[in-house]
C-alpha cells in the first residue's frame, strides 16, 4: 500500500479519531474534518504528499504549498507516529477553513490538543493523567512539555465531558508554545484553502 493510501485509510478508519471533537477559542475540530475533508483532499491531490521532513519528525504540513510531508521512515503501525501525522493533518484542517492569517501559537495549540485527544482515547488513560500544569522549566527542546500540557487539558476535557476549551484553560499551553525555540519566531500561519501563489505552485511540484 502506498503512502497516500495509508494516510487516507488512517484518517477514514481509525476509531480514536472519533474522540477528536472539541472547540478551542474560535477553532472547531471534529472527526469528519479528518475522515472526509482532509482524507478526500489527499485522495484528490488538493493536498499533495511529499517526504521533505526535518529532523526526526514523522510528518509536517506546509500551508503555503498545501503539502503534507510524510517521512520515509514513518511507521503507520506506530501510535506515536500516527499521533504526529494527525497533528499535521490538523494544520491542514485549519488551512482548509480559509480563515486568513492567524496566530501560529493558537494553530499549534489546536494541533497539539487534537494529537492529545487522539492518543488519550487510544491509550485509555484520561482518568490517570495528572491535572498539574506543566511549568515553563519543563518546556524541553523535544516538545515533550508542550505535549504533556496538551494531554493534561485534553484528558481533563474527556473526564468532564467538556466540548469547549476556553482561553483560560489553554493559556499555559499557548505560553509553552510561544516560548519554545521551534515556534517562538513563527507569529502567524496562513489559511487560504489551496489558494497558492504562482511561485508556491512551482515549489509545490519540485
Amino acid at each position: 500500500m502506498n503512502v497516500r493510501d495509508q494516510v487516507v485509510r488512517f484518517l477514514k478508519t481509525h476509531p480514536s479519531i472519533n474522540a477528536v471533537n472539541f472547540r478551542f477559542k474560535s477553532y472547531r475540530i471534529w472527526p469528519d474534518a479528518y475522515r472526509k475533508d482532509v482524507a478526500d483532499a489527499v485522495s484528490r491531490g488538493d493536498i499533495k504528499l511529499g517526504s521533505a521532513v526535518n529532523d526526526d519528525a514523522a510528518a509536517s504540513y506546509r500551508q503555503d504549498q498545501d503539502r503534507l510531508e510524510i517521512s520515509p521512515s514513518a511507521n503507520f503501525a506506530s501510535l506515536h507516529h500516527l499521533g504526529l501525522i494527525l497533528h499535521e493533518c490538523t494544520h491542514a484542517v485549519l488551512d482548509m477553513r480559509a480563515i486568513g492569517r492567524h496566530s501560529a501559537f493558537e494553530d499549534e495549540a489546536v494541533a497539539y490538543l487534537a494529537q492529545a485527544f487522539f492518543l488519550t482515547r487510544t491509550l485509555g488513560d484520561a482518568r490517570t493523567t495528572p491535572d498539574i500544569p506543566v511549568p515553563s522549566s519543563a518546556n524541553t527542546d523535544d516538545g515533550a512539555g508542550i505535549y504533556r500540557e496538551a494531554k493534561r487539558v485534553a484528558a481533563r476535557a474527556m473526564r468532564t465531558g467538556t466540548y469547549a476549551i476556553d482561553g483560560n484553560e489553554g493559556a499555559n499551553l499557548i505560553s509553552l508554545i510561544a516560548g519554545h525555540p521551534h515556534y517562538r519566531d513563527q507569529k502567524s500561519y496562513p489559511s487560504n484553502r489551496f489558494n497558492r501563489s504562482f511561485l508556491y505552485n512551482l515549489a509545490r511540484n519540485i
